[in-house]
């Protein structure tokens, strides 16, 4: 009989995503290795320095993934993040009146917030969170990956300089491992797997090289908008340095552009413009620049002055865009997660909330189907119950990855022009009217095994409670419940136009009756 030993993960992808992953399966007795193509940011003093970056909003699907991994992360994030209670809309300047704020909480009832924190803060914080016996390779980048022999080829993406303290292949984590390359900076070897798993983000190596032996759909639709981060910096004379509210995520919408705005530890916020190339591409000069955002943002610009220029001018034209791919796994070989299986425009807050939680929702698959951490297979075997499982998961998961993607897309309309509509107020009105009468109640706890206990949502509840609040509810489910919820306003619209309508009507007829008789 064959001696049994631990299953073997490369996971392409120190990101969020990446590092959760790598940290789960790890606590599950697997061999974990990770490639990253960055540097190591461990220990060192992380600003915001990716432009291209947009702030993440962690929310209660995201907190739930962590907690299901280790409950300190969790705790630890929120204290790391700052609460947002909603948005401050700012309502464009008319004629030479100041621009108005409106608060529109989220959750006015139990007072349920999204938080913001930076992108490299959360993934210095993941991969500090990873233990010894995770071996990790930073500046590597995969290569290629030969599918029938099991095998995966790095390469060096940095300058291939060992760094303080780095060992040649030990494969510690307070010492990334080395590579052994020729010289084209490649791996000579390969490292063979058991599962390789693609967290690398929209433009994955891992799903190129699958979609090589797997026939995969695969889809990416870019918006004809264009994203610039911007920087505003604390304020002395303001308590903490915020020159805006704290807790709220700032939004100047006007209809066909935006400028959004989240707030930093510091007392710094971090702003993002979205604006169509169309609309960029006229804007030549530094003038030009400043009497646009004169003339739509004019609080925002006194508040930054001519670093929101200097901004503008130098940081770079980020791409937004919507990445589909089924089937997500191949065998029991491959897996894509994050980014790499369903990439989404940054409108409902979701990229993140989304790829977290498919590291939990997959954990549920391996438990359903009873997946140990050893086997008694060569490495690199195909284990058909594996395969099962990852297939199981790639096919369930299949609808909510799209839901998600759509209500993404769906919400920077809402965001850059719905919020100002009249229809948008009474909207939300008649939720929280309508979720008061008939409130839909939450499953309690969350199943190991069943990711998404509450299959049919009952009672009335709003689409961004569902989306942002209700991780017992999958984004398939929160979709159908809103086209349910939305056709009954539509019929208690109608109801109410007939209704008018036939009164109308018989005031007239009373009228004319009225009328006659008084004539006879």
């Amino acid at each position: 009989m064959a001696q049994e030993r631990q299953r073997k993960v490369l996971v392409v992808g120190g990101g969020p995503v990446g590092a959760l992953t790598a940290l789960s399966l790890f606590r599950r007795g697997w061999d974990v290795e990770v490639w990253e193509s960055r540097d190591d940011p461990r220990g060192k003093d992380e600003r915001i320095t990716n432009l291209r970056s947009i702030n993440l909003a962690i929310s209660s699907r995201g907190l739930e993934a962590l907690r299901s991994v280790d409950p300190s992360l969790a705790e630890q994030f929120l204290d790391e993040a700052i609460p947002m209670k909603g948005r401050m809309i700012h309502h464009p300047a008319s004629g030479s009146s100041v621009e108005k704020e409106e608060s529109q909480l989220y959750d006015a009832k139990r007072g349920q917030c999204i938080n913001s924190i930076s992108r490299p803060i959360l993934n210095q914080r993941l991969l500090e969170a990873l233990p010894e016996g995770i071996k990790i390779r930073f500046e590597t980048k995969l290569d290629r990956v030969d599918f029938t022999k099991r095998l995966a080829w790095g390469k060096r993406s940095g300058k291939g300089k060992k760094r303080p303290g780095q060992e040649d292949d030990d494969g510690a984590v307070g010492s990334p491992a080395a590579l052994q390359t020729d010289d084209r900076g490649v791996d000579q070897d390969g490292t063979g797997f058991d599962l390789i798993i693609g967290a690398d983000g929209s433009w994955s190596k891992v799903r190129s090289e699958m979609m090589r032996v797997e026939r995969v759909d695969f889809s990416q639709s870019f918006i004809p908008h264009a994203y610039i981060e911007l920087h505003l910096p604390p304020s002395p004379d303001k308590a903490g340095g915020f020159a805006l509210d704290k807790n709220h995520l700032h939004i100047w919408p006007r209809h066909a552009f935006m400028l959004i705005a989240l707030p930093n530890k510091d007392g710094s916020f971090t702003l993002t413009l979205f604006l169509p190339f169309a609309a960029l591409e006229r804007i030549q000069t530094r003038d030009e620049a400043r009497k646009f955002l004169q003339d739509n943002f004019p609080d925002a610009l006194g508040l930054v002055g001519e670093t929101l220029l200097d901004d503008f001018e130098k940081n770079p034209r980020g791409n937004l865009v919507t990445i589909n791919v089924s089937p997500t796994s191949w065998s029991s070989h491959a897996l894509l997660l994050g980014d790499a299986s369903h990439s989404m425009v940054p409108f409902y807050g979701q990229g993140l909330n989304c790829g977290l939680e498919d590291v939990r929702v997959i954990n549920s698959y391996l438990e359903q189907h009873d997946i140990s951490s050893t086997t008694s297979l060569p490495l690199g075997e195909s284990d058909p119950t594996l395969s099962k499982a990852l297939a199981a998961y790639s096919k369930d998961r299949k609808a909510d990855l799209e839901a998600i993607c759509q209500l993404a897309l769906q919400n920077y309309t809402e965001m850059r022009s719905s919020v100002l509509s009249p229809l948008h107020h009474l909207r939300r009105t008649l939720d929280s009217l309508l979720s008061t009468i008939i409130p839909s109640r939450p499953t309690a706890k969350l199943s190991l095994t069943k990711p998404f206990p509450t299959v049919r949502v009952g009672g009335w509840t709003s689409l961004y409670e569902m989306v942002t609040f209700r991780p017992d509810v999958g984004y398939a489910e929160a979709l159908r419940r809103e086209q349910w919820q939305k056709g009954v306003v539509g019929w208690m619209a109608y109801g109410s136009g007939v209704g008018l309508m036939a009164g109308l009507a018989g005031a007239g007829l009373w009228a004319g009756k009225r009328y006659l008789q008084r004539r006879r």
